[in-house]
């Protein structure tokens, strides 16, 4: 008896903490400020999505929603501090394929197991990545870049705004694809990276469309292929890196919100469904048509089904391209 009167106010408890059992009755969450954890430095592409989404959740939930930067290490800082966060709702973040698709693949000694100790909530985006080139190379095309590397083997360099972000693995398995040997040059963030690239200390960039578009337009940088299915309507005489016979780039790079293993579900829900609500507010589409990405929702089932789908896609491809990062 004993066991079972314990057990039941442990339920009532849990019930009481969250304000009921629906989503939809919660109304002592949230009741404190939330963290979202960007692996990103303010000014790089996750942090301009994360920001808009951040703002128009505290409108929804009537809480401020704190962005939280922690760039570096292929987001292993960041996903580590969500890991260790109280499992209570208030700590969340907002990843990539990287951090919760490939980064078992790339790293030998992961501090934090994505299927163990992250949860899917939903996600928020898919960006259409370009390659670009500084002008001091003189390449006019993918063809001149390949044709380039393969003259001066080792020579050429490319930036990236990490190790193990998307950026790394595709040009990764773009140099497998080619029979390139470029050079890997890592930065803390997109913007470093950019920069690196703008002042030609690096040869090559792939990035989101959103952070190299206005260099592009400027003439600071050229852009020779996009990794998306169709041709971007903002650069229409460039090719997609599948017209050019590299396939697999096709809308694989995504954002999305995890939270840490043991959040309620009930919470998880609510989350989602203010998420699905922000992301149809026409404000967050013009938001995000401006950084070159389109809307993504999903039910947090649903996201959770992709990302297995992604991991038994992804994980042969990076094996086969031997990419390590330790």
């Amino acid at each position: 008896m004993p066991s079972i009167k314990k057990q039941v106010l442990n339920t009532l408890a849990v019930v009481l903490a969250l304000g009921g059992t629906s989503a939809s009755a919660q109304p002592t969450y949230p009741n404190k400020p939330i963290h979202l954890i960007v692996n990103g430095a303010p000014g790089s592409l996750p942090d301009l999505f994360s920001r808009p989404i951040a703002e128009k959740l505290r409108l929804a939930l009537g809480q401020s929603v704190i962005v939280d930067n922690r760039p570096g290490a292929g987001g292993i800082v960041a996903m580590t501090t969500l890991k260790n966060s109280a499992p209570d709702g208030y700590t969340l973040a907002m990843v990539t394929n990287a951090h919760v698709v490939w980064n078992p693949y790339l790293f030998s000694k992961l501090p934090y197991d994505p299927a163990v100790d992250l949860v899917p909530v939903s996600p928020v985006a898919t960006i259409p990545m370009v390659l670009t080139v500084s002008p001091a190379l003189g390449a006019n095309s993918l063809d001149e870049v390949v044709a380039a590397a393969k003259a001066k083997p080792g020579q050429l360099n490319y930036a990236s705004s990490s190790n193990g972000s998307p950026p790394h693995v595709l040009f990764e398995m773009l140099k497998t694809q080619s029979g390139t040997d470029i050079v890997h040059v890592p930065f803390k963030s997109g913007p470093d990276a950019l920069n690196s690239t703008l002042s030609d200390r690096t040869q090559l960039y792939l990035a989101g469309s959103a952070l190299v578009e206005p260099q592009v337009k400027a003439g600071k940088l050229k852009a020779v292929a996009v990794g998306a299915a169709n041709r971007l309507p903002t650069m229409p005489d460039v090719p997609t890196l599948t017209e050019k016979g590299y396939p697999g780039y096709e809308g694989v790079v995504w954002l999305g919100v995890v939270t840490n293993a043991g959040v309620p579900p009930a919470i998880v829900d609510r989350l989602n469904q203010e998420i699905g609500k922000v992301l149809q507010d026409p404000d967050m589409r013009k938001i995000y048509d401006a950084h070159g990405s389109d809307l993504y929702y999903l039910s947090a089932g649903d996201f959770a089904k992709r990302i297995q789908d992604d991991r038994t896609t992804w994980g042969p491809v990076i094996q086969k391209a031997n990419i390590r990062l330790d």
